[in-house]
This record gives C-alpha cells, structure tokens and sequence, in this order.
C-alpha cells in the first residue's frame, strides 16, 4: 500500500516588484518538505497519540487522531533513545500490547535508511489485548500469564494465550508464583510444592547456570 505523504498548502499570494507596487500576478508560495506527522504536533507518535497500521503486515504506523475509524492502538511511553527489541528489555507497562520501532516505523514511510533509537508502547484502542494477564504477549510473562512448556525443549518456555489450551504449541501452564534470583538444584524446591512446574526462561544464555534472574512457578492447565 503507497503513502500519501500530507504537505501544506498556501494560498497564492502576490509578488512586490521593484517600485513596491503588487503585481497582479500571483506566485504560489513554497509548500513544506513532505512529512509523516504534519498536523498532530512536533514529536511522531508522542504520549497518548494514536496510530494505524501503514498496510498489513507492515512494521510502519502512521499517526492519526484518536478519534479517526483507522485508529488502532494509543501510545501510553514514548522514547527517545534505546531499542524496541528484545521487548522484553523495553521500560513498557506491563500491559503493553506491542511496540513501535520508531527509526524503522519512518524511515518505511518515508522511503529512507533508518536512523537513530526509540521507540513507542502501544496499547490496542480495542481488544484483544495480548499484553493483559494470559493474553499472550506483553514485555515480560508475569503471574496470571501462560506459558507453552515442551520436555524436549528442556525448561525454557514461551508466552502463550490462555485461551490456547489443547492446541498445538499452545498453552500447558499458568503462572502463579515468579521468584528472583533463585538458586536452583539440591532437594528443594523453589515454589515450595505450590506449583505443577518450575520454569527459568533463559536457561541456555545465563551466565550461571545454577543462579537465575527469574523462575517461574506454573500450574498444569
């Protein structure tokens, strides 16, 4: 789907010749370069701006008014610097839905390289709302949220919907514990029998194999 990039319009207005006098001929007055953001205010998807999706399946979002139909999704932080990804690095609320990579959203509309850091947390206008508790998605799992647990990929698990149960990839068990810096092995266990499982989720890359950041306490659905 090709953008239509917004310019300002002027009205034509008339020239001075060199006597002072106004020339009845009128000469159209510069129109601004094009922009992504011409008339919602100075910053590209600022706090509690919205946006619509720039085509399907395209990275880029356009903002709108709020009250616009093909407004989709409200900007709840907006940041200057830093990287939308891993989401789960970003300073997003942990209902956040999804977020914008600012640099890459632009440069998209606007046909350029993709310069500089940034980026946007989005909450949908309307549900679903993956960044709910068990919707699925969101910066981080917490408790309330499901996960998708296979024995042959050993005790890392991914966020699932909830409502996923019983399919393929889907849904095996609800978070109802999260411990910090947990130190596991030996004969105890770190949710106290409360849970049907126990879950770290970045086993393979933690420096200490024995200590993680987190571990999740999950119950079998």
């Amino acid at each position: 789907m090709s953008l239509a990039l917004l310019t300002g319009c002027g009205k034509a207005t008339g020239y001075h010749d060199a006597t002072g006098g106004e020339s009845g001929s009128p000469t159209p007055s510069p129109s601004p370069s094009p922009s992504v953001n011409p008339s919602y205010g100075t910053l590209y998807l600022d706090d509690e701006e919205c946006a619509a999706p720039e085509g399907k399946g395209s990275e880029a979002y356009r903002e709108v008014p709020c009250d616009a139909p093909e407004a989709t999704a409200q900007v709840t932080l907006r940041l200057e610097s830093g990287g939308a990804f891993p989401f789960s690095e970003t300073v997003c609320a942990r209902n956040t839905d999804f977020v914008i990579d600012v640099p890459v959203s632009l440069a998209t509309l606007e046909h350029t390289r993709p310069t500089g850091e940034g980026y946007a947390c989005m909450r949908n206008l309307k549900p679903p709302h993956p960044g709910d508790p068990g919707g699925g998605g969101g910066p981080r799992i917490e408790i309330g949220d499901c996960v998708h647990s296979d024995p042959k990929e050993g005790n890392a698990v991914t966020e699932a919907a909830c409502r996923t149960k019983g399919r393929k990839g889907g849904a095996t068990h609800k978070i109802v514990e999260i411990l910090k810096d947990q130190i596991l092995g030996g004969f105890s266990d770190p949710c106290d029998y409360k849970a049907d499982a126990v879950f770290t989720e970045n086993p393979l890359i933690d420096s200490d194999k024995l200590k993680n950041e987190r571990v999740l306490c999950g119950k079998k659905l």
